[in-house]
């Protein structure tokens, strides 16, 4: 296991003292010693930070996040959602100027932990990790085929050459190098093919255990940015896989032994050939995104109510002892529902599966 980079107190260290750090703010992205910590949490300014400690820090501080604009080197402080790019302050009045939905990131990011987006990003590791490692299979598995081929034709040749007399020894061993050499030839493609699918099974891994300490311990605005960007590089290695496998070829490897050696003439030039034949493989490598994307079709703004189809998800029994009138009701955060009654006084709290939580008397009639 490599060793953990030292962190240092930054606060500390603008005083030129040299201080060992036991936790980190995201937000400011330095280091805090236990005084430091204690000042940092009072704070006016920083006392809502996102602090965590160092092991933690760890876990995320390869994970590559920019908070600045490539463009003007300003700070990413807004998020345009005609155009779902990210701006600083400069982006803004030059490029979108015209869009009504420019909003501070601080806003769009607060429950990027919870977001689609994020999910989406997670599914997508998830589901390209999964292909990845579907194409290494089938290529483990031809190249397993490949020398089964290698061994079934030396075979043949083998038993074919125990039939003919010692004047052909060297045509034979001039086919078994063409074979090996071919052999040869056709696995290394295959493991080519095999250390970049690898190469990129260990990406994803990483990409996926990165995701998932982001979204543990990174502020908000770093899980926001950080989806996007860790989106990026999925997308750029996918369509690097699609390439790599549109191009495999799987080979088979025969034997055509010459006529005139089967009838032991004496004016064979050659044992036979080996003859490689080419198809492409059956196996697709196909985006992990594409569903969702399909799920995501540009869909007409214009709604009529007409259109709108409700389903039945769940029901549940109501234990009274007297009749009561719902008269409205409502979904709480915590998934439980609020009814109002006409005839009764209180509000009946029910959790999502339906066991009564309590009644809330209130002083007159409640419509929800």
């Amino acid at each position: 296991m490599a060793l953990e980079k030292h962190i240092l107190c930054g606060p500390c260290l603008f005083d030129d003292v040299t201080k060992d750090a036991g936790k980190w703010c995201t937000n400011c992205e330095e280091g805090l010693c236990e005084d430091c910590e204690n000042v940092h949490r009072k704070g006016k300014t920083t006392r809502n930070h996102k602090v965590i400690s160092i092991n933690d820090y760890h876990k995320i501080e390869h994970v590559s996040i920019s908070q600045t604009c490539v463009h003007h080197g300003e700070n990413l402080e807004w998020f345009c959602k005609s155009h779902d790019e990210v701006l600083c302050i400069v982006c803004v009045p030059s490029k979108h100027k015209a869009c009504s939905d420019v909003i501070p990131i601080s806003a769009n990011s607060a429950n990027s932990r919870q977001s689609t987006a994020l999910s989406d990003l997670e599914e997508t590791i998830e589901g390209s990790l999964r292909k990845v490692k579907q194409c290494i299979k089938n290529r483990e598995s031809a190249t397993k085929e490949i020398e089964k081929q290698e061994q079934a034709v030396k075979t043949m040749v083998l038993e074919t050459r125990t039939k003919i007399n010692g004047q052909l020894d060297r045509l034979q061993e001039k086919l078994l190098l063409e074979l090996r050499s071919t052999s040869h030839n056709c696995k290394s493609k295959y493991i080519k093919i095999l250390r970049k699918l690898k190469s990129t099974e260990e990406m994803l891994t990483k990409l996926g255990e990165q995701t998932l300490h982001m979204k543990q311990f990174s502020s908000d605005i770093q899980v926001f940015l950080g989806t996007r960007e860790v989106n990026k590089q999925i997308e750029n290695e996918i369509e690097s896989i699609k390439d790599v496998i549109a191009a495999a070829k799987d080979y088979e490897l025969k034997v055509t032994v010459h006529s005139i050696v089967k009838q032991l003439s004496k004016e064979v030039a050659e044992f036979g050939q080996i003859r490689v034949s080419e198809r492409s493989i059956k196996f697709a490598f196909r985006d992990p995104k594409i569903d969702q994307a399909q799920n995501r079709i540009n869909v007409s703004t214009s709604r009529n109510i007409s259109d709108i189809k409700l389903q039945l998800t769940q029901s549940f029994q109501m234990k009274m002892d007297n009749e009561i009138d719902i008269t409205g009701c409502v979904i709480l955060p915590n998934g439980h529902l609020l009814m109002a009654s006409y005839k009764q006084n209180p509000l009946i709290e029910y959790s999502g599966t339906g066991e009564h939580v309590r009644d809330i008397p209130v002083s007159s009639t409640i419509l929800l």
